[in-house]
């Protein structure tokens, strides 16, 4: 989760291609709570930590990356382990950023709310590749959506984690009295919901497109005391060299724009450009020029997501079309049987059933 870190500055991320895809991986220490976590529930973590080649020595040095699916089936393993589908929610609510180096003191330093989300926004991921972090806005509220590339198991804890974790952090620099309006999970209702309500403290959708967490905008322009224009400056000044080590192409860029705002319900080209702050057709030809198109990269979103609805959701083929910007569900069906070549339904019929929970009536999956 967002909040390790090494003792006075953290370490610099290792540079990364400029072109091409990141690998996907994120600090080892992001797991620093789970053997404390297995001691509460009665088991060894040393056992299971080490047999998936996760020792002491390698937990001492927190900023050391390991591949983001290790770590998700470490957590599944865990949960299995002790019994809890809350393990995510676990982790993410003992998270901290007392030793996250310069990004804690550059969220911390923010004149505003609103800078501080966008410093953890933008600079997250120089340490947490494959989790995307995205903000949006929209008719008086503000989002914080959390997301993943690829599918794998403990995929759902990881998420979790990382929603509890992003929204702990937040607090800290809101008003005291500050708590989400709604927040939402892309899985079905766990068997332990109560500890996601308790710990939100507001109302939890299941079921849902995506996991994010949404509040009134108008907080996020509240002054916060205490902040130094000097000392600003200088954090942003590093981490924008850290950030033009670390800068994927512009295509992978316009891909994780395409997919936050597809979630959103309002994705089209004026509305990606816009993002990047370009006309439409200056977008279309940058994308020419890496060897694609907004069209392919549209596709390529909806395909991903809507794999990930059908597998994660019990959401009717219509309300997923709708959410994928289709018009009608004929033309989502014509979509999905040209990527995959079977209908949506016969493709959540072969959806991988071990791990699932029974799914609940519609009524209660969403709350």
């Amino acid at each position: 989760m967002v909040g390790v870190g090494r003792p006075g500055g953290g370490e610099a991320p290792r540079p990364a291609r400029p072109h091409g895809p990141q690998e996907q991986g994120c600090p080892v220490g992001a797991l620093s709570e789970l053997p404390g976590i297995m001691r509460e529930a009665g088991h060894d973590p040393w056992e299971l930590l080490e047999s998936f080649g996760v020792g002491q020595a390698l937990m001492s040095k927190p900023m050391t990356p390991i591949p983001i699916a290790l770590h998700g089936q470490i957590m599944q393993a865990a949960a299995d382990a002790i019994g809890r589908d809350d393990l995510g929610l676990l982790l993410g609510q003992r998270s901290t950023m007392t030793n996250a180096g310069p990004l804690r003191l550059l969220v911390y330093n923010a004149r505003t709310a609103r800078e501080a989300v966008d410093a953890i926004v933008r600079y997250h991921g120089l340490w947490y590749h494959g989790i995307r972090l995205d903000h949006t806005t929209d008719r008086g509220f503000a989002c914080l959506s959390i997301a993943i590339d690829g599918r794998f198991p403990g995929s759902d804890h990881l998420l979790t984690g990382y929603l509890a974790a992003t929204v702990k952090h937040v607090e800290a620099v809101f008003p005291r009295t500050w708590r989400p309006s709604q927040v939402h999970i892309s899985y079905r209702r766990p068997r332990m919901a109560e500890h996601y309500a308790r710990f939100f403290r507001a109302p939890v959708l299941y079921d849902q497109p995506r996991h994010a967490v949404f509040f009134p905008e108008a907080v996020l322009d509240e002054p916060r005391q205490g902040s130094e224009q000097l000392l600003d400056s200088f954090l942003r000044e590093y981490m924008g060299e850290l950030e033009a080590r670390e800068s994927p192409d512009f295509a992978s860029r316009v891909s994780k724009v395409i997919e936050s705002l597809l979630a959103s319900g309002e994705c089209s080209a004026v509305r990606v450009a816009d993002m990047f702050a370009i006309h439409r057709v200056t977008l279309h030809r940058y994308l020419r020029e890496q060897g694609t198109t907004f069209e392919r990269l549209l596709e390529d979103a909806r395909r991903n997501l809507a794999s990930r609805m059908l597998e994660q959701t019990d959401l009717p083929v219509g309300e997923i079309a709708s959410a994928l910007g289709y018009g009608t569900a004929t033309s989502f069906v014509r979509a999905f049987k040209r990527w995959h070549g079977v209908t949506p339904g016969m493709g959540r019929t072969r959806r991988p059933a071990i791990g699932r929970a029974a799914s609940p009536s519609r009524a209660a999956a969403r709350r």
